[in-house]
């Protein structure tokens, strides 16, 4: 993700940053991951229960000696634990740990934990492409606008809270037909924009759904993978936009919610630690 990447360190000391409330990340799994560390010699020079226990920034990883900040979890607990620790000189390698998994994916393609562990010796260190207001950032992508209100329906079902997950859908729902967002500069509304950053820039999808039917097919696309080339998407690539909504923009960022001043400006950028690439360029 850089136009020259360097080769990545051996894994010698880690901090290991976890999110055991996760359902992909249960207490098994992370004595397993701790056992695949022992077996080729790295040290555990701390570890984080995110978001039970402080994340660790740059001094603590430096008093702590290590070599890498080792994360197993979804994106939301990346964004996090890499924005605590983006001026940190070490490396970064994560694994997937979540539902979506987004960043292990564009890093590492679709190995799994130990194959990545593995190929850590002849990776490259990159510094991974990000959008960002400044305040809040994304590694993988932000969701802006009415549609970003489904977060605590995805939530309530994650924690099997159903009755909670059908009353927030129905909250966002209303929302999603009942507001829309706009893009500066450029005409219509949208129920949502989308933003996701790449290697030349921002891609910047937006989204007008004009009714239920429109909706329910875009869903269908989106689950099919194809959601880009549906009806009512357009997609541009810039350095920046800005987003204009009624007072406040909603916002998830890498799945994370946030609620941005009007008008909010997302700007391409790049992280400053570096990450640990397995994937061929």
């Amino acid at each position: 993700m850089t136009d020259s990447p360097t080769p990545a360190r051996p894994l010698a000391r880690v901090w290991l940053v976890v999110n055991a409330g996760s359902g992909s990340t249960d207490a098994a799994v992370i004595e397993g991951l701790t056992v695949a560390l022992g077996t080729r010699g790295v040290a555990v020079a701390g570890t984080t229960d995110f978001p039970e226990q402080a994340l660790p920034d740059a001094a603590r990883l430096r008093a702590a000696d290590a070599d890498t900040l080792l994360i197993c979890g979804g994106d939301g607990t990346i964004n996090a634990a890499w924005s605590a620790a983006d001026d940190w000189e070490g490396q970064c390698v994560v694994l997937p740990g979540g539902t979506m998994n987004g960043l292990a994916k564009a890093l590492h393609g679709d190995n799994g934990r130990d194959a990545i562990l593995d190929a850590v010796a002849t990776a490259t260190l990159v510094n991974p492409p990000t959008a960002s207001t400044g305040v809040y950032h994304a590694l993988v992508g932000v969701i802006l606008g009415p549609a970003a209100s489904w977060v605590r329906a995805r939530e309530g079902v994650r924690k099997g809270r159903f009755i909670r997950a059908m009353r927030a859908a129905r909250l966002a729902w209303a929302r999603s037909f009942g507001r829309t967002i706009r893009v500066a500069r450029t005409a219509g509304k949208h129920r949502a924009v989308i933003v996701t950053p790449g290697e030349t820039g921002l891609e910047v999808a937006t989204i007008s759904a004009d009714g239920v039917t429109d909706a329910i097919r875009l869903g269908w696309q989106w689950l099919l993978g194809d959601w880009r080339t549906a009806p009512g998407v357009a997609v541009t690539t810039t350095d920046s936009v800005t987003l204009l909504g009624h007072r406040k923009v909603r916002a998830l960022f890498d799945g994370e919610p946030a609620m941005l001043p009007s008008p909010a400006v997302v700007r391409f950028g790049r992280t400053r630690l570096k990450f640990v690439r397995t994937k061929p360029a």
